[in-house]
């Protein structure tokens, strides 16, 4: 989806898909925080804190020159689609590093389900609301990622082929919109059904091996 609004907070000037993404981040988390135990409040909390501090100084790789040459542009500025891209990998290896320590059990694996699909869900539908594109697009958008969310939270029980079905939903969403797959949010969805299925399979593992 194309950005066409900006939000200001005294000095600070918002995109709208950057509200969107923090609204979405706060909703999760109390959405965590309520309906499966604090710790993976938490767990999702320190995801999000590393995904955005390697979001905002991720310029420094993806715009080297510019930060040499003006160096208080690191306070202005962020790494853009890159960005986004390499946080979300840096968020979804931390949370891997510490899968041991975390020890996913079967409630876990829904909280990290849920995570992952409520995220870009809720970003989806907010990123719709706030800005102004084609009714087409929007209406896809939100019909198909509603529909999947509903069902898939609702009915959840084999968590790979859960996930793997959004991924391939919010995919084809991204047929009917402006950056078709040329956007953030397809790669996202991609590493984030990777780490799911990753700590899946992990966390079979090591109940058998219990």
């Amino acid at each position: 989806m194309n950005n066409t609004e900006w939000f200001s907070i005294r000095t600070l000037t918002l995109p709208a898909t950057a509200v969107a993404l923090l609204v979405a981040f706060f909703i999760v988390w109390l959405v965590l925080r309520v309906q499966f135990p604090k710790k993976w409040s938490g767990v999702y909390g320190d995801a999000v804190f590393t995904f955005i501090l390697v979001w905002k100084f991720s310029i420094i790789v993806t715009d080297f020159k510019t930060v040499i040459a003006q160096p208080f542009a690191i306070l202005y500025f962020n790494g853009g689609t890159m960005g986004v891209i390499l946080g979300v990998m840096a968020a979804s290896l931390q949370i891997w590093w510490k899968r041991k320590k975390l020890q996913f059990d079967a409630t876990g694996i829904v909280a990290c389900s849920w995570a992952i699909i409520l995220t870009q869900s809720i970003y989806q539908w907010l990123v719709v609301l706030l800005n102004d594109n084609q009714i087409n697009s929007e209406v896809i958008t939100l019909i198909v990622l509603s529909t999947l969310t509903i069902l898939i939270l609702w009915k959840m029980t084999v968590i790979n082929r859960a996930l793997f079905l959004y991924t391939i939903g919010l995919i084809s969403v991204a047929f009917f919109q402006p950056h078709g797959l040329w956007q953030p949010a397809v790669w996202v969805s991609v590493i984030l059904l990777i780490l799911g299925i990753a700590i899946y399979d992990y966390s079979k593992k090591f109940s058998q091996s219990i």
